[in-house]
């Protein structure tokens, strides 16, 4: 069913009884599909839902029907949000999503009082300051005394008291100024380098002559500006609001598959028609593993916590004996930008996927494929506990076959449905465990661990860990599509 030229995709239709139906016992209702007309208006697949209770009466404010009646190329982006703002409040579920954003907006901390304290009391004359021969603070050069200044191309910086040389509060404040054009849009660079993959300007480390220029340098332009000035209730320099502004934009929202028509005109994606396939960083491979098997904490704030670190790991810091005191309870599962850094032994799971070890400044990470870090997401301690956490959660489903709990535990890992091959080599790999861990009944007790699945025998519950772990160790699970 289609109305030309509308074939191929998702159509509903309403229907409404002219005379209500009313029974006291089970009421049957018949569907009678005539489908004549040829192969393109043939229904592939299709719902009924059926509602009770008398039709509400229609009645839209006059502003909403104002703006439904503007073509879409004539709404303006106020138009767009009132429209979104009023029928997003008319369905259940989004009304729990508004609410639950409504409860996180007010747990927004209040923009904080700086209290000036005066540390050190300036003397009358500032000191000298000169430049130190090869960096010894003994041996300065006196004819090279230091003048404080901006760069070259750039706005002069200026000092905050007349005839007194410029400090360092002088260049903080010309560092933000907004007469500065180079903080700002370093900053967004920045912002889109980790959600694109690489940055407007593609040289993130140098903005100057030897740096590439920018692919848009009018897009640039507009999102520094916005982000220096702030819109709306936003705050100026509100990362947030930069993030929100460019993840809701048509550019972010495209799909990520290859193109063959882009591979000549723009093999590496510079205009973006498309968007970039990219690996999510170490911290977050953890934070997904967690989330999809029921374990993360949302807590947010407190101190550093200290998830399980393999043996001998704390002991090869610098003085070899610092004490990685493992967390407990909910703080195991938190977050991995929560996670304690040791920057002489930093954990083997975020080098393993390439968090830079803290001893040299990273403008960009670099990301790699390798066999230790297949050999990490699937027996890694914390993988190994995820694993199994998501094996119990995969026999607590309300689905009562294995089919069924398979394409679940797809769609939760991937957010989509598995293909009939994918759910094949899963079904196959599900029984076959159940067929070795019925052999080996101590070892699927060792891979169970503490913390049995209740009511399950043990080859089952066995069987669905080891199925989880392949699921969790999927490339495209780590991946941003």
């Amino acid at each position: 069913w289609a109305i030309a030229p509308q074939f191929g995709k998702e159509h509903w239709l309403v229907l409404g009884l002219a005379e209500p139906l009313s029974a006291v016992d089970i009421l049957f209702v018949r569907f009678r599909l005539h489908q004549q007309y040829g192969k393109q208006h043939t229904i592939g697949r299709f719902r009924i839902s059926l509602r009770t209770g008398v039709d509400p009466e229609i009645s839209l404010p006059e502003n909403i029907l104002q703006a439904l009646h503007l073509s879409a190329d004539k709404r303006t982006p106020e138009h767009a949000q009132l429209l979104f703002d009023y029928f997003s409040r008319q369905t259940s579920p989004t009304r729990e999503l508004l609410a639950q954003q409504n409860e996180l907006r007010k747990t927004e901390p209040p923009k904080p009082e700086v209290a000036a304290r005066v540390i050190a009391q300036r003397v009358t004359e500032p000191r000298s300051t000169y430049v130190l021969r090869r960096g010894e603070f003994l041996n300065p050069i006196p004819e090279l005394q230091v003048v404080p200044a901006g760069l070259a191309t750039m706005p002069v910086m200026q000092s905050r008291q007349p005839d007194v040389m410029a400090d360092r509060l002088d260049l903080a404040r010309w560092l933000v100024s907004p007469e500065n054009p180079l903080t700002p849009r370093v900053s967004v660079n920045h912002v889109w380098r980790l959600l694109f993959g690489h940055g407007l300007v593609k040289t993130s480390n140098d903005f100057g002559l030897r740096g590439e220029r920018p692919s848009h340098p009018e897009l640039l332009d507009w999102l520094a500006s916005d982000f220096l000035a702030g819109s709306g209730s936003e705050r100026p320099w509100s990362r947030k609001a930069l993030i929100r502004r460019i993840v809701l934009s048509g550019t972010y929202r495209q799909a990520s598959f290859h193109r063959a028509d882009l591979q000549e005109p723009d093999p590496q994606n510079r205009l973006l028609a498309r968007q970039n396939r990219l690996r999510v960083e170490a911290e977050i491979i953890r934070d997904i593993s967690l989330d999809v098997s029921g374990l993360l904490s949302h807590k947010i704030g407190g101190p550093s916590v200290f998830p399980p670190l393999p043996p001998g790991i704390a002991e090869l810091s610098y003085a070899g004996n610092f004490n990685w005191s493992e967390s407990k309870g909910e703080d195991r599962y938190r977050r991995g930008m929560y996670t304690f850094f040791k920057r002489t032994s930093p954990h083997p799971n975020l080098i393993a996927f390439d968090c830079p070890d803290a001893n040299l400044t990273c403008v960009e990470r670099q990301i790699s494929n390798t066999p230790l870090q297949a050999l990490t997401s699937l027996n890694n301690e914390t993988f190994s506990e995820t694993a199994r956490a998501f094996a119990r959660r995969i026999l607590s489903l309300p689905e009562t076959t294995d089919e069924e709990r398979l394409v679940t535990a797809f769609r939760l890992c991937v957010s989509r449905s598995g293909s009939a091959s994918e759910l094949t080599e899963l079904t196959a790999l599900l029984n076959d465990s159940k067929r070795w861990y019925e052999a080996h009944p101590d070892q699927a007790v060792a891979l169970i661990g503490a913390d049995p699945v209740p009511n399950t025998a043990a080859e089952l519950n066995a069987a669905w860990i080891a199925t989880a772990r392949i699921l969790l160790n999927m490339d495209e699970f780590i991946t941003r599509e």
